[in-house]
């Protein structure tokens, strides 16, 4: 019957539609419907229905084809799988047909696959699909059909993009919109956000730490606002608000499309939600098809540190410590003893006994060279005419780069595991109603020592490499080990063992993350064409959960009195110091975790009359939020509540002149009555010139031209306190002195003092920008923003102390900030041959911010110079250094600085208001942020027959970081540091007598004047590094890659990896991986 149709019915109405003169837009239309049509029928192999598709093509031209002679062609079978060059992912429509013979032809099915029977005088086969590229492929070679590769079109007029509830044209789009391929999320790290930077152009995002788990990166549409309490951006998962934990965990294969809203307008119906702009991420869905399409991924990684910093030895460090005393002595005038001996220095440097001469290197100890992981990523895809399913199932498995001490039979492991699942279900309970639901869950069992990882590292350097070792020798009848210590130096009554805290216990964490969401879409064109209206009900649950088991360590010292034996050997005791260990665990659980439901209703409107388009959006949204964890106030146990309204009227004129209404009425609990609901309008307008007729000319060589610009206001209530207004009262045992006689009063005390005008954050936002197309196969977007934030909610910080207030001092809107920036994305795609594609594209973001306002005392004229006002938010506030005091009669002259004693060789300080000293009125603002200005990114995908290469670098500008807490020896509050390589390498000496040594005078007890946060410790940490590289081979369903992160980095900071930012970089590193995969279809 089927056969009957397409064979009768379908040749005739073919030829009247194409000799009627419709227009190629309109012939390819017809021609994706056949092949849907097809689909849905089973029919990929009628030969029928590769006819329709022949005609639809037939007007793009000629094609150079490769010529064979018919009496060497013979009967022959074609087989192969057909994939998209946006991703290497198998199409599934593709229309297949022989040109001598356009009856003969078949449609790829599900998994891309496809065979083909060619008649005999065959000589060139057509691939045809609409938004790709016509692909003709000469039948001489049958090699080039096993693995065919369509190359996505670089303009599509009917391309979308996700916005707001629903979907808009790119064309129509006038909002700062960047859409994001899935493709270029994917990273050889666990977490999807260490892709952003570079990535994505108007967002600044930066890592702090590779630690598995806990590897996620900041980030910053359009870098930050405010100094409010929310900076972050709105992240929406198929219509649920998610955290960014759960979004970094989200694997690339599960995601369809990935937006970012970066100005008023396009973030106006998320209401004060998306003050600081939106992500919305929107999961894959079924599609109707024969045959299940089934994608496996499984790679392993191999991960290391990107830079390590060196630990002096216990030699240097000796030396460098007697030398800081030496340095005590000069400056004081008193005798100089040595605190180590020579023999001590003598017996360390050659090793004469580990325990009476130790040389710990504690990094070595804890911390091996690499981890290796392992990832698996299962993704099924199908359906039927009324349902489909597209199911998504991840699993990691990370580890860590320390070490398992052999002494401890505890699990002290770091390991941290990952199971993720996307279920996604649609069907069409009418002919005009559809529902759907989707489940997100997130699963993640973290294991690690007791002890913080990152105080694991930071007890590199702050452990005495000398003193002690590690472990001692066990002795008969021990049934614990022996922990090598030491007498304090200053609080307590041992020094710190790194290798002993690490094996004293371990933590077990488990992360639960669930969404589900479910929506109903209901076409209502039976009340007016072009009405639909759509209902989404949503959950979110996250719960936390913590064990910690641990015991104490028994240490023991090596006591003074050592002899040597006359073949060299040493005799020794031991005796235990301090608190007595134990080998029971003691344990401790821990718990916390929310639970929000939200309800969203729409309705829209979208028709074409002619040339006018038009379309209406109205949406309603409430949310409410409650904590399950214990232990919690009262106002953080009561739910947290709001909702809001919000409307969107667009209109387009000849696909010319486009206007763009929104709005948003929110409410907020936050506020009083009568200040609870906030209304705030934005307002966009386009024009598309190259649809212009006076523009046909161009059209060739400028394909798309559009500018459009945009105004609008968004709220925020997002406050550092809940109910401002209210003012509360801690009834417990604390009090007041009042009267003449100071008499004590109590109980009871205000806990804040409540603030009845506290209203809306405000932000003004204003965006221009253009979208250019050359060539169509070069596309720019370039948009120039800025930003007026005010009513900032703050701290009072004018008040005076002797107001009685303390530390509840009022809250009140008074800041103001400005921010503005460029961002700007580059893409060029070109076709160079048949078998060879290559893609380029690049990001540019500057954001820069600048406080207007804010509350802060009225200083004096020559202390101008501290208010904050006219600086960016991020600037570093620090005293000036001049360099270091190289001779006595420098100190003389010098205006005297009130940081404690100071000799030759300490840090010189500017008087920066000439008022004879240097005190804390002498701080300034530096201007250069600890967060970049600048973040850019540039990369290349080179497509070659059945190869795949890659790559993409990243770069920061204007981005200064300080160095604090790496001070060697000891701080005001402990003594027994170690000394890191590169301030053994070069600091201040008396041989060294020089102003500009990266590190003063060497001192064993703590230097006030050293340790201030001054521009000496400022250093330029602009970088450039090689993101991501990547190098695939494609073979029938088959593709094996190696791929690379983090490969290389320039950067004129060399401490420690720049991104880590300011202190110490003491931390978990940022890892370098090298990862091999294999990808299967089928």
């Amino acid at each position: 019957m089927w056969k009957l149709f397409f064979n009768s019915n379908v040749k005739p109405m073919r030829k009247l539609y194409f000799e009627s003169g419709i227009s190629r837009h309109a012939k390819r239309g017809f021609g994706a419907v056949a092949v849907c049509v097809g689909l849905l029928l089973g029919l990929g192999a009628q030969t029928t229905f590769a006819a329709g598709v022949k005609d639809r093509t037939s007007e793009r031209g000629s094609r150079t084809e490769a010529v064979v002679d018919a009496d060497q062609q013979q009967d022959g079978v074609l087989k192969g799988i057909v994939i998209g060059s946006s991703d290497n992912k198998p199409l599934a429509g593709v229309a297949i047909y022989v040109k001598e013979a356009p009856e003969v032809g078949v449609a790829t099915d599900a998994n891309g696959q496809y065979e083909l029977k060619l008649p005999k005088g065959a000589k060139t086969v057509v691939f045809d699909m609409l938004g790709y590229d016509v692909k003709e492929i000469p039948v001489d070679d049958p090699y080039l059909f096993t693995l065919v590769t369509m190359i996505q079109q670089s303009t599509k007029i009917d391309e979308v993009v996700v916005v707001g509830f629903g979907t808009q044209k790119k064309e129509s789009l006038v909002g700062a919109v960047q859409a994001v391929k899935p493709s270029d999320l994917v990273v050889t790290s666990s977490n999807l956000t260490t892709s952003f930077a570079g990535n994505i152009a108007g967002v600044i995002a930066t890592q702090g730490s590779g630690e598995p788990g806990y590897d996620s990166a900041a980030f910053y549409i359009r870098g930050i606002s405010t100094f409010g309490s929310n900076t972050g951006a709105l992240i929406v998962l198929d219509g649920v608000e998610i955290t960014a934990q759960m979004l970094g965990n989200i694997p690339p294969e599960s995601i369809e499309s990935f937006s970012v809203l970066k100005d008023a307008t396009a973030t106006a119906l998320y209401g004060s939600r998306g003050a600081n702009g939106v992500i919305i991420i929107t999961t894959k869905e079924g599609r109707n098809s024969e045959k299940l399409a089934v994608n496996v991924t499984i790679d392993n990684t191999f991960s290391m540190p990107t830079r390590v910093q060196d630990v002096a030895d216990a030699v240097t460090y000796m030396e460098l410590f007697n030398e800081a005393k030496y340095n005590e002595a000069r400056a004081t005038g008193t005798q100089y003893v040595p605190f180590y001996s020579d023999e001590k220095i003598e017996g360390t440097r050659q090793h004469l006994n580990p325990y009476i001469f130790p040389d710990n290197d504690w990094y070595d100890m804890l911390f091996k060279d690499f981890a290796v992981n392992q990832r698996f990523n299962l993704s099924l895809r199908g359906g039927g005419e009324r349902v489909d399913y597209f199911l998504n199932a991840s699993v990691y498995n990370e580890n860590g780069i320390l070490k398992k001490p052999k002494e401890t039979p505890l699990d002290i492991t770091m390991n941290n595991q990952k199971y993720l699942f996307q279920s996604n279900v649609s069907a069409m309970m009418t002919n005009t109603t559809k529902v759907s639901l989707k489940i997100n869950t997130q699963l993640q069992y973290n294991n690690t020592p007791y002890e913080s990882t990152s105080d694991l590292f930071y007890w590199v350097m702050r452990a005495n490499p000398a003193r002690f070792p590690a472990v001692l020798p066990a002795e008969d009848g021990d049934t614990f080990v022996r922990y090598g210590n030491n007498n304090s130096w200053d609080t307590g009554s041992t020094e710190l063992n790194p290798y002993a805290r690490m094996s004293s216990g371990y933590k077990k964490r488990y992360y639960s993350y669930i969404t589900a969401a479910f929506n109903i879409d209901q076409n209502l064109d039976m009340v007016t064409k072009g009405l639909s209206a759509k209902a989404l009900v949503s959950f979110y649950n996250y719960s936390y959960a913590a064990t910690n088991r641990y015991m104490t360590p028994y240490y023991f010292r090596v006591d003074d009195d050592y002899t040597v034996n006359a073949d060299g050997t040493y005799n020794f005791t031991t005796s235990s110091i301090g608190t007595e260990g134990n080998t029971y665990l003691t344990s401790s659980v821990s718990h916390d975790g929310y639970h929000e439901w939200s309800l969203q209703g729409s309705v829209n409107y979208a028709r074409t009359f002619g040339k006018h388009d038009v379309g209406v959006d109205f949406v309603y949204h409430m949310k409410e939020k409650v904590n399950n964890a214990t232990g919690s106030s009262e106002e953080q146990l009561l739910p947290f509540r709001e909702q809001g309204l919000a409307g969107r009227v667009t209109y387009n004129y000849d696909r010319r002149y486009y206007v763009e209404a929104n709005f948003g009425y929110n409410g907020s609990e936050n506020f009083a009555a009568g200040k609870r609901f906030g209304f705030f309008p934005s307002v966009a307008l386009g024009w598309n010139i190259s649809n212009e007729k006076f523009f046909a000319p161009l059209k060739k060589t400028v394909s798309n031209l559009k500018l459009r610009g945009s105004y609008g206001e968004v709220g925020n209530d997002a406050l550092a306190i809940r109910f401002p207004y209210l003012t509360t009262v801690n009834m417990g045992s604390r009090g007041y002195y009042f009267g003449q006689n100071f008499t004590y009063h109590g109980s009871g005390y205000i806990d804040t003092y409540g603030n009845v005008d506290a209203t809306w954050e405000i932000a003004d936002k204003m965006n221009v920008g253009i979208d250019l197309e050359l060539f169509e196969s070069l596309s720019i977007s370039a948009d120039y923003f800025r930003e007026h934030r005010y009513n900032i909610f703050m701290q009072r910080n004018s008040l005076s102390a002797t107001a009685g207030m303390g530390a509840t001092v009022p809250y009140a809107n008074l800041g103001e900030v400005n921010n503005e920036g460029v961002d700007i994305s580059l893409n060029y795609n070109k076709v160079i041959n048949e078998d060879l594609m290559v893609q380029v594209r690049g990001t540019f973001t500057y954001a820069h911010n600048e406080v207007r306002a804010m509350d802060e005392p009225e200083y004096p004229e020559q202390n101008r110079h501290l208010s904050k006002v006219g600086h960016p938010m991020q600037a570093h506030q620090v005293l000036v250094a001049e360099g270091l005091f190289t001779s006595q009669e420098q100190i003389d002259n010098s205006p005297e600085q009130k940081f404690g004693t100071y000799y030759v060789g300490d840090i010189k300080y500017k008087d920066v208001n000439d008022d004879g000293v240097v005190d804390a009125n002498d701080y300034v603002w530096d201007d250069t942020p600890y967060i970049p200005e600048i973040m850019y990114g540039f990369g290349s995908t080179i497509k070659y027959k059945a190869w795949d290469f890659q790559f993409m670098f990243q770069g920061t500008g204007n981005y200064q970081i300080r160095m604090y807490d790496h001070h060697p020896f000891c701080t005001s509050a402990n003594s027994g540091f170690g000394i890191v390589q590169y301030i053994a390498d070069n600091h201040w000496s008396w041989d060294n007598n020089r102003a500009d040594a990266e590190y003063p005078r060497l001192t064993s007890i703590a230097s006030d004047n050293n340790t201030q946060a001054s521009t000496y410790y400022l250093r330029k940490a602009n970088y450039l590094r090689l993101k991501s590289l990547e190098i695939g081979y494609s073979i029938r369903n088959f593709r094996i890659y190696v791929a690379g992160s983090n490969l290389f980095t320039i950067s004129p900071f060399d401490y420690w990896d720049p991104e880590k930012g300011n202190g110490n970089g003491l931390s978990y590193p940022l890892q370098r991986t090298v990862k091999i995969g294999l990808q299967y279809h089928f």
